[in-house]
Protein backbone atom coordinates (compact mmCIF):
# COMPACT_ATOMS: atom_id res chain seq x y z
CA UNK A 1 0.00 0.00 0.00
CA UNK A 2 1.46 3.66 -1.04
CA UNK A 3 0.63 6.13 1.37
CA UNK A 4 1.73 9.91 0.51
CA UNK A 5 2.05 12.25 3.46
CA UNK A 6 2.52 15.68 2.45
CA UNK A 7 3.60 17.94 5.71
CA UNK A 8 3.50 21.60 5.18
CA UNK A 9 4.63 23.93 8.20
CA UNK A 10 1.86 26.40 9.59
CA UNK A 11 0.90 29.46 8.27
CA UNK A 12 2.16 32.69 10.00
CA UNK A 13 -0.34 34.87 11.16
CA UNK A 14 -0.61 38.34 10.62
CA UNK A 15 0.24 39.20 14.08
CA UNK A 16 3.68 37.61 13.68
CA UNK A 17 6.70 40.70 14.58
CA UNK A 18 8.82 40.63 11.76
CA UNK A 19 11.35 42.96 13.83
CA UNK A 20 11.32 40.25 16.93
CA UNK A 21 11.92 37.56 14.03
CA UNK A 22 15.33 39.35 12.92
CA UNK A 23 16.34 39.97 16.78
CA UNK A 24 15.90 36.04 17.21
CA UNK A 25 17.87 35.13 14.32
CA UNK A 26 20.61 37.36 15.70
CA UNK A 27 20.18 35.79 19.17
CA UNK A 28 20.26 31.95 18.14
CA UNK A 29 23.22 32.19 15.46
CA UNK A 30 24.86 29.30 16.30
CA UNK A 31 21.27 27.29 16.60
CA UNK A 32 20.40 25.08 13.88
CA UNK A 33 16.80 25.48 12.72
CA UNK A 34 15.83 22.18 13.11
CA UNK A 35 17.32 21.81 16.86
CA UNK A 36 15.66 25.24 18.24
CA UNK A 37 12.52 25.97 18.58
CA UNK A 38 13.09 30.07 18.83
CA UNK A 39 14.90 29.97 15.43
CA UNK A 40 12.82 27.95 13.72
CA UNK A 41 9.24 30.24 14.58
CA UNK A 42 11.77 32.91 13.48
CA UNK A 43 13.11 31.37 10.45
CA UNK A 44 8.90 30.52 9.23
CA UNK A 45 8.31 34.06 10.53
CA UNK A 46 10.80 35.49 8.11
CA UNK A 47 10.01 33.22 5.05
CA UNK A 48 6.28 33.70 4.82
CA UNK A 49 7.26 37.43 5.00
CA UNK A 50 9.47 37.84 2.14
CA UNK A 51 12.35 38.70 4.26
CA UNK A 52 14.62 35.81 3.78
CA UNK A 53 14.87 33.04 0.97
CA UNK A 54 15.38 29.33 2.33
CA UNK A 55 18.06 27.51 0.90
CA UNK A 56 18.02 25.48 -2.02
CA UNK A 57 20.65 23.15 -1.72
CA UNK A 58 20.68 20.72 0.87
CA UNK A 59 23.47 21.50 3.78
CA UNK A 60 25.19 17.99 2.24
CA UNK A 61 25.13 19.60 -1.03
CA UNK A 62 26.86 22.94 0.04
CA UNK A 63 29.44 21.35 2.28
CA UNK A 64 29.91 18.89 -0.55
CA UNK A 65 30.14 22.01 -3.36
CA UNK A 66 32.99 23.58 -0.75
CA UNK A 67 34.79 20.03 0.00
CA UNK A 68 33.81 20.18 3.31
CA UNK A 69 32.78 17.24 5.68
CA UNK A 70 29.32 16.39 6.79
CA UNK A 71 28.03 16.88 9.34
CA UNK A 72 30.29 19.26 10.14
CA UNK A 73 33.33 18.08 12.71
CA UNK A 74 32.83 20.83 15.37
CA UNK A 75 28.73 19.51 15.43
CA UNK A 76 27.54 18.63 18.35
CA UNK A 77 25.86 15.26 18.46
CA UNK A 78 22.11 14.73 20.07
CA UNK A 79 22.64 14.04 23.96
CA UNK A 80 19.18 12.47 23.96
CA UNK A 81 18.19 14.91 27.07
CA UNK A 82 16.66 17.59 25.59
CA UNK A 83 15.07 20.86 26.90
CA UNK A 84 13.14 20.83 30.09
CA UNK A 85 9.25 20.07 30.51
CA UNK A 86 9.72 23.90 32.31
CA UNK A 87 11.50 25.24 29.29
CA UNK A 88 8.96 23.90 26.63
CA UNK A 89 6.13 25.43 28.34
CA UNK A 90 7.83 28.41 28.83
CA UNK A 91 8.49 28.54 24.74
CA UNK A 92 4.98 27.53 24.09
CA UNK A 93 3.61 30.01 26.46
CA UNK A 94 5.81 32.86 25.04
CA UNK A 95 4.67 31.77 21.49
CA UNK A 96 1.21 31.98 22.37
CA UNK A 97 1.60 35.84 23.28
CA UNK A 98 2.73 36.32 20.01
CA UNK A 99 0.30 34.68 17.94
CA UNK A 100 -2.47 36.16 19.79
CA UNK A 101 -3.31 40.46 19.21
CA UNK A 102 -2.33 42.54 21.88
CA UNK A 103 -6.21 44.15 23.02
CA UNK A 104 -7.26 46.87 25.44
CA UNK A 105 -7.99 45.56 29.66
CA UNK A 106 -11.14 43.80 29.34
CA UNK A 107 -14.49 44.25 32.14
CA UNK A 108 -12.44 43.21 34.92
CA UNK A 109 -8.92 45.10 34.17
CA UNK A 110 -7.20 42.13 33.25
CA UNK A 111 -5.03 41.57 29.88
Amino acid sequence: MDETMIVTPPQICDYADIALAHEQMRLHLACRVDRCVWKTAAYHTLVEAGRLAPQTLAPRERAAARGLPFPPLDCESPTGAGPTRQTLREVLDRLSELALPTSSADSDGKR
